[in-house]
């Protein structure tokens, strides 16, 4: 995880719809800390895998792109290297 701030967060963004009900008593301390971790354990997961979807396709441009440089190195390489016209 390249994000763990990011994580936690999105995990603390999850965990604020219940801090109306922690203040008023109705959900005890324990609970809801069980729920931020359970909370922060959803949202690193969702995390890994969303970095290594990004990563997957992000890697494959990068290799096409660097695909394309190579074929047209060898394109000009080839025109550069072809005899040009005869001179008397």
């Amino acid at each position: 995880m390249k994000r763990p701030e990011l994580v936690l967060a999105a995990a603390v963004l999850i965990s604020l719809p219940m801090v109306p009900n922690i203040v008023h008593g109705d959900i005890s301390a324990v609970s809801a800390l069980v729920r931020f971790i359970a909370a922060v354990l959803v949202c690193w997961i969702a995390g890994a895998i969303l970095t290594r979807v990004l990563s997957t396709y992000s890697e494959q441009a990068r290799r096409a792109e660097i695909e394309k440089m190579i074929e047209e190195a060898r394109r000009r390489s080839a025109e550069h290297q072809r005899p040009g016209p005869a001179r008397d």
